[in-house]
């Protein structure tokens, strides 16, 4: 494709009430990306960049993704000496026709604000959701017959595809967070580190701790050093000596145990006991 690159304003408005679909290369190494009252599914042509919205930061690559919601600001970062993107931008009333009583075609962008922004594929996901915007491209800038009425099937299309990938992501985070959570309950008087946790279930340090944060409503770290502290109370109770059972509930130094212990419950071990008793 004869690419016709064009100029990118820090708020480019959209003409069109239904769809645009738009190819930009970057002119400054830092862009401020406001959108309008309009949904935008932003994926990453060529080059790399980091991209900051809200409280995410992302660093992203060719084929990457950015589902974005009406009136998000972000800042885009250079990190090539090329970087171009895709823009498809697409008013909620149109969506609202695409879609059917049974499919909801914004359901990954209302996900994408509920979680994160960042949508990635596999390489042969990636490269089939870019062929569709490369060919959404191609009959934007031509005249074709049934142009009209073959644009909005791709819009469709891969709004579908979007969706559908995005949901089985889902049900698979929400799989693999539940056996991460398990192997903690049974192993959390050991030695756990995120990037131990990783490892074992392949997945990546920034997708563990954001879906994990968000399907227990606390940190990884934070889980295990409750489940800890829950014990080492259980054990104080049952007559134990805090230089006991230090390595029981999984620290290597008694130390570490007895700053721990005194930040969680707000007083010392020894304190903890002749307040029990």
């Amino acid at each position: 494709m004869s690419r016709q690159y064009e100029s990118y304003g820090n708020y480019p408005g959209m003409l069109s009430s239904t769809f645009e679909i738009h190819i930009y290369k970057a002119q400054d190494i830092v862009q401020e990306h406001m959108l309008g009252d309009f949904f935008e599914l932003y994926c990453v042509h060529d080059g790399n960049a980091r991209v900051e919205m809200r409280d995410c930061e992302y660093e992203v690559s060719r084929g990457d993704i950015l589902l974005l919601p009406p009136r998000t600001l972000c800042t885009v970062k250079m990190l090539s000496k090329s970087y171009e993107w895709i823009s498809l931008l697409m008013n909620p009333w149109y969506l609202s026709r695409l879609s059917s009583h049974r499919t909801n075609l914004t359901n990954c962008f209302v996900s994408a604000e509920q979680n994160h922004f960042l949508f990635r594929a596999e390489p042969f996901m990636r490269n089939r959701i870019v062929s569709i915007l490369t060919e959404l491209l191609e009959e934007s800038s031509g005249q074709e017959f049934g142009k009209d009425i073959l644009m909005e099937a791709d819009v469709r299309r891969l709004l579908i595809i979007v969706n559908r990938y995005m949901h089985l992501n889902i049900q698979k985070e929400k799989a693999t967070i539940e056996n991460v959570i398990s192997y903690i309950n049974q192993h959390y008087t050991e030695s756990i580190t995120l990037d131990f946790l990783c490892d074992k279930f392949y997945i990546s340090k920034f997708y563990l701790s954001r879906s994990y944060e968000r399907v227990t409503g606390k940190s990884i770290y934070q889980y295990i050093l409750e489940k800890r502290m829950i014990m080492a109370r259980q054990l104080l109770i049952g007559g134990e000596k805090p230089t006991d059972i230090y390595a029981l509930c999984g620290f290597n130094q008694y130390s570490n145990f007895y700053r721990a212990f005194k930040k969680y419950y707000h007083m010392s071990p020894s304190e903890f006991i002749k307040n029990e008793v």
